[in-house]
């Protein structure tokens, strides 16, 4: 069964900081939404909050009618999956046995992964090309192979709403854009739904349906895509002057050089 991700009226601060304000928000299956906002806007931290991670000022979090602050955690990662933004992996343990790990919410107590779990795992690692790497100690990963990783440990929870902060930290452009592809994918076949901070404006003018934008201060605003992204909306976000430019798989946003200084 997939889930429907909301937020009503919820307000969300950190430090002294007002992330959002009487956020309403629904994240449906098959839409797969774009967070924009300059660094420090609270991007991170509104992620937390709508995967229970981080306390709301005010209003809730819904999984389809159910306030999240009351479900179990086990229960709530069959559910939501967070992908955070950094990935260091500290202590020795194998890629397979950490892909593993995204198994444990759908086993239970002291259940062993089975032959379907680790064959999950398997595919998921060569889905993000690390095939192959199964033995190799997660200690001795490059910070794109342990973002891959990270990934693929997210693909093997198989949660309705995948929340995404910077999916695309640490990658080339070829794996940026086939974890991108992979994202909506799971939002199209699988039915599912997604929501990812991003700092590239066209990697969510190419995959994303929704865009949803922290403009400071509290305030935002969300819609389609297509309506959402043009260069006033943007120049209003970033601060700075940006072009579109018409490409053959739709348009495509630019900072532009501001205007020269009269002598």
């Amino acid at each position: 069964m997939t889930n429907t991700l909301s937020c009503a009226e919820l307000s969300v601060r950190i430090a002294g900081v007002n992330v959002v304000g009487n956020l309403d928000l629904a994240i449906r299956p098959g839409e797969f939404w774009a967070m924009l906002g300059p660094n420090g806007i609270g991007k991170k931290t509104l992620l937390k909050c709508l995967a229970g991670l981080h306390e709301p000022a005010a209003g809730e979090v819904l999984l389809e009618s159910r306030n999240i602050s009351g479900l179990p955690r086990k229960l709530l990662a069959r559910h939501i999956g967070m992908l955070q933004q950094h990935t260091a992996y500290v202590f020795d343990s194998s890629v397979l046995q950490t892909v593993l790990t995204g198994r444990h919410p759908h086993l239970g107590y002291w259940e062993r992964e089975g032959s379907a779990d680790i064959e999950k795992a398997r595919h998921a690692l060569a889905a993000v090309d690390l095939a192959g790497f199964e033995s190799r100690s997660v200690t001795e990963l490059s910070g794109g192979e342990a973002r891959r990783l990270a990934f693929a440990t997210l693909l093997v929870q198989e949660p309705d709403v995948m929340l995404l902060d910077e999916p695309t930290n640490h990658l080339d452009p070829r794996p940026q854009l086939k974890i991108m592809w992979m994202v909506r994918e799971h939002v199209q076949r699988a039915d599912g739904s997604a929501l990812a901070a991003l700092h590239d404006i066209n990697l969510a003018a190419r995959y994303c349906s929704h865009v949803v934008m922290l403009l400071g201060n509290g305030e935002w605003c969300a819609g389609e895509t297509g309506a959402m992204l043009d260069e006033t909306s943007l120049e209003r976000l970033y601060g700075c002057p940006v072009e579109r430019l018409e490409g053959s798989q739709g348009p495509r946003f630019n900072p532009a050089d501001p205007p020269a200084a009269e002598d």
